[in-house]
């Protein structure tokens, strides 16, 4: 397959002056978005509001829900800094069918979050994000923003989608998440708000400060009305983490625990191990917005919002490096086995277990910006235009750095009896530098940057009567470019014991820390582990360590390091490949993966009603093309014998994907009874794949098989006696996944005027075409000009799930008990979810254990069956009072993660193995209270995980059973807060 990369066509300069035209033709206005198309972003007059607070916020949310033309649920804030959370992210965690994990990075049960990471909606990760209606996104290689970039102080709103109308930008398969920001026309006069925060983590013992400030004015003139918002916030918080970790058991045949002469068969972990993490980050972010209504029939609007984020977090943990199918128990010292499976007892090897101590930091910077300005005309009494251009940029960098020494411990203690595991390890043996080597380093750098263009215009025809109330079409046009550079975990070894007897002497210890004048024990430092899970755990403390100036310091520390080892080795530079260092350079191709999108849309939508009945809905669809091309490298084989396919060379390749969808929706709402609607809703929902994953890159491998023997002195080896292979973890022809999705939904406002409402909603899911790495036969040119046929294990869509489920709510305030209870209400929903999934089974890309067996059908990633949120609220007079409690049941994290992974003999079988870990289930108590002196001035505290809540994972194994794997704890967090409002 010979592709050639062909320059993208110059969609910007169409876009640009369709706009501009538009733009001169009439004055201009705010058009419809996702977020106005239920009144949540319209000018609405906050100051009318009767009641603020937290009440205004439900009633606010109440009304959101209810005037709908679709299903939503929303989270608002009547003033600046007024959201429930200090970040979206666990703001959004609050609404129905939404849950967050709690972990830093997809799919990494190894690094916990304390403000949470991924947002899913009812089970599913493919969320479109949107910032007041139109296209928001992190240059992380994905689609969606990442929403703890986001300072929570900007936001007037949250609204989550979680269904289709035709007029609503597609990409949402599990739902839409939509930001909104204050317009100053949400004002009825002047507004000037300003909030400041202490922030303090009880574990970190750092404080932190937090500063917002609004201004929002608008004004009167021959010319029209005018008006301006500009709204800065500024945050930091520091945590820290606390873990500790059992590792993967193995079926070993080492340990004589009968003393009997005969080995015994048994599971036994590969060891234990802990790591404390600290975490700092701070957040700016700054947004503007202007409007201006020349007449009641036309109105113009601007916006520029930008977000930074920066934050580093580093650990220094000890963790196993040994061979796991050479441990065994130490028969002279106590143990326990439930079976042949290890419960408690000393673990050993010979030699002693190799471990390794780190110090890991990682730091990121990511910023993006949004510039949209647009019009809405009221043409007539039954004809509306609007349109609306936007450019959005994304750029994220980021280092990952680790510097590891090395340790052989004689023992490691482990008990299993109980709830968190007691970790025992010879502590002067540990304290004592002499017993240290430099173990490896390893970089990962990313330097991305992301920009679009989109332009949108609508139209809308009503009606003064009849079963059709209006027509509404639209278009939209978008062109994306992404590139991305991502160099990969670099591993380098310094020191290893398996390089001994031929990098290294063999037959003596490992040479120690001090290697010259620069790299010695002035570079490490002694780890006491002060406070270690807040003294709850039975964990040793003490070892050394490399400082973190050495992971901050790359490249220069690392080739300080790898330089000071080459006089150690046998033939110094002999073993090139691990010396002399050479830094990982970002413009190496092979790391750069350069995309273009471009997205034509159009719908057509009919709203429909019947007064008499109050019958309500709309009919619609949307059709999208969506245009991709990536540009890459292709890498030939390498393989003397074959050198009809390559040479090893590599060619510049492109590879070009286009597909159409025609997306239906129906939406309906009656209400057969006042204050009791019934809502129905259909439609059919895409996701499209994240850029990260169509990379133009392709590895082709050619290898003798297995039991052939070529002649003596062959040049070539026939076609058929080569495995062709190649493995990737991208596909530029990956569609979009699909969903047919329907909701159901009784919704009761049983005391509308005070937030009475009670709600039960089922929904299903039927996704198709999932994307997983599969095997499949995909042609490659030869060097020869002809074609060959390689089995590539790749991403591709495949597969089919069924999610089906329910929610249920409850609000009410309780003003109907006497004082001073009156001032009690209360808020709970709770999301059942069950789910199939089935996709064909691939090898070497399904999980296998550690024995080489297999598991049986496992859930949806990230789907918890069970979810809830409970909050009870008081407020009255001066005070505000809230306590809200989250709650998600297990889920599945990841398959074959890092520390679950490998590949090791069993029974003289190399087992690619590679686990199945959930995260297990997680609550957590948060709280403010707030005393308001006057209008104009309000103090208050907000806290978050009261309880004190433990993070768990559960590795799932066959033959050892499923075990905890990982503990964590982190701060209770306390923000003194001071909000100032004239």
């Amino acid at each position: 397959m010979s592709m050639r990369y062909r320059p993208a066509c110059n969609l910007r300069h169409t876009i640009i002056a369709t706009s501009i035209a538009m733009m001169l033709a009439a004055p201009a206005f705010a058009q419809d978005s996702t977020a106005n198309t239920t009144d949540t972003t319209g000018a609405t007059d906050l100051d009318k509001v009767v009641v603020t607070g937290i009440r205004g916020s439900v009633y606010k949310a109440q009304d959101i829900k209810r005037d709908a033309d679709t299903f939503v649920d929303s989270v608002t804030a009547l003033d600046i800094g007024a959201l429930p959370d200090r970040s979206v992210t666990e703001t959004l965690s609050r609404i129905p069918g939404v849950t967050i994990d709690h972990f830093l990075s997809a799919g990494d049960p190894e690094h916990f979050s304390a403000e949470g990471n991924g947002v899913q909606v009812r089970g599913l990760t493919q969320v479109r994000s949107e910032l007041n209606g139109r296209d928001s996104f992190s240059a992380s290689g994905g689609r969606s923003l990442s929403f703890g970039d986001v300072p929570s102080e900007l936001m007037g709103g949250v609204d989550v989608f979680k269904n289709q109308k035709a007029d609503m930008i597609e990409g949402g398969l599990g739902g839409t998440v939509n930001l909104r920001t204050f317009m100053p026309f949400d004002f009825k006069d002047r507004k000037l708000s300003a909030s400041v925060s202490v922030n303090k983590g009880d574990f970190a013992e750092k404080l932190r400060p937090s500063a917002s400030v609004l201004y929002s004015n608008r004004w009167a003139t021959d010319a029209g009305e005018f008006g301006i918002l500009v709204d800065i916030a500024h945050s930091k918080l520091a945590t820290r983490t606390d873990g500790m970790f059992v590792r993967p058991f193995f079926n070993t045949a080492h340990s004589d625990v009968n003393d009997d002469g005969t080995n015994e068969s048994l599971w036994l972990p590969r060891g234990a191990d802990w790591r404390t993490l600290n975490y700092e980050r701070e957040r700016n972010g700054a947004y503007a917005a202007f409007q201006w209504r020349p007449n009641s029939n036309m109105e113009f609007f601007a916006t520029a919002f930008q977000s930074k984020y920066d934050e580093l977090w580093f650990e220094d943990a000890i963790f196993v490096s040994n061979d796991p199918t050479q441990v065994m128990v130490d028969a002279s010292q106590p143990y326990e086995l439930n079976g042949d499976v290890f419960v408690s007892g000393r673990m050993t090897q010979n030699g002693g277990v190799p471990m390794g101590t780190d110090i890991r930091a990682s730091n990121r910077a990511s910023k993006t910006t949004d510039y949209s300005a647009g019009f809405k005309w009221v043409v007539s009494d039954h004809i509306d235009l609007s349109t609306e251009l936007q450019y959005i940029k994304a750029s994220t960098n980021s280092l990952d750095s680790t510097v590891s020494l090395g340790v052989n411990v004689p023992y490691i203690d482990i008990d299993l009896s109980g709830g968190r595991p007691l970790i025992g390890i010879d502590d002067q043996f540990t304290g004592n530098s002499a017993n240290y080597y430099w173990g490896f380093t390893m970089d990962h750098q990313d330097r991305n940057v992301a920009e679009e263009l989109a332009w949108r215009a609508d139209l809308k025809y009503s009606f003064d009567s009849g079963f059709v109330r209006s027509v509404k079409v639209g278009v939209r046009t978008t062109d994306r470019d992404a590139t991305s550079i991502d160099t990969g975990y670099n591993w380098k070894p310094v020191f290893q014991t398996w390089m001994q007897w031929w990098a290294l002497p063999g037959g003596v210890p490992l040479p120690g820390l001090d290697l010259n004048s620069t790299v010695n024990s002035s570079l490490v430092h002694l780890n006491t582990f002060q406070n270690f899970y807040r003294g709850d755990a039975n964990t040793p403390g003490t070892f050394y360590a490399p400082i973190l100036a050495t992971a901050l310091g790359y490249p220069a520390s690392y080739k300080d390091i790898h330089d000071a080892a080459v006089p150690y080795y046998i033939n110094g530079c002999g073993y090139g490949q691990y010396c002399p260092f050479v830094s990982t350079s970002l413009d190496n191709e092979a790391f750069r993966n350069v995309q273009n999108e471009k997205t034509r849309a159009a719908y057509a939508m009919l709203n429909f009603g019947l007064d008499d009945v109050l019958l309500e809905g709309n009919v619609g669809v949307r059709v999208v093309r969506t245009e991709n091309s990536a540009s890459g490298y292709l890498i030939y084989p390498n393989l003397a014998l074959a050198s009809y396919l390559g040479a090893g060379e590599s060619e510049p390749i492109s590879a070009r994907n286009s597909y159409t969808d025609v997306l239906p929706s129906f939406n309906l709402k009656w209400e057969p009874k006042k204050d009791l609607i019934v809502r129905f809703a259909a439609s059919k929902a895409i996701a499209r794949p994240n850029f990260s994953d169509m990379q133009a890159y392709q590895i082709l491998n050619a290898n003798v098989k297995s039991g052939y023997t070529p002649d003596d002195g062959a040049t070539t080896v026939p076609l058929d006696k080569l495995d062709l292979t190649g493995s990737s973890y991208d596909n530029p022809y990956l569609t979009p996944m699909k969903a047919d999705q329907f909701d159901l939904s009784l919704e009761w406002y049983f005391d509308p005027d005070h937030g009475g409402m009670a709600w039960v909603n089922l929904f299903h899911k039927g996704v198709k075409d999932y994307f997983r790495r599969q095997a499949e036969l995909v042609t490659y040119p030869g060097a020869d000009g002809n074609d060959y046929d390689y089995l590539i294990t790749r991403p591709v869509n495949v597969g089919t799930a069924r999610i089906d489920g329910a929610e249920i709510g409850w609000n009410q305030f309780f003003d109907f008990l006497p004082a001073p209870f009156d001032g009690f209400g209360m808020s709970a929903n709770y999301t059942y979810i069950d789910s199939v999934t089935r996709v064909p089974y691939a090898a070497g890309v399904d999980p296998i254990d550690t024995d080489g067996s297999t598991f049986g059908t496992l859930p949806a990633d990230g789907l918890s069956k069970n979810s809830y949120n409970i909050a009870a609220f008081y407020e009255k007079n001066k005070w505000q009072i809230r306590l809200a409690y989250n709650w998600r049941s297990q889920f599945l994290l990841s398959i074959g993660s890092n520390g679950y992974n490998g590949n090791d003999l069993y029974n003289g079988v190399a087992i690619p193995w590679k686990l199945p870990v959930f995260s297990d289930s997680y609550g957590q108590l948060d709280g403010s209270i707030f005393y308001k002196f006057n209008d104009h001035v309000q103090v208050g505290l907000e806290m978050n995980n009261l309880n004190n809540a433990e993070q768990r994972t559960i590795m799932w194994q066959n033959g050892a059973g499923n075990h905890v794997t990982s503990w964590y704890v982190n701060d209770r967090r306390y923000a003194a807060t001071f909000r100032f409002t004239f």
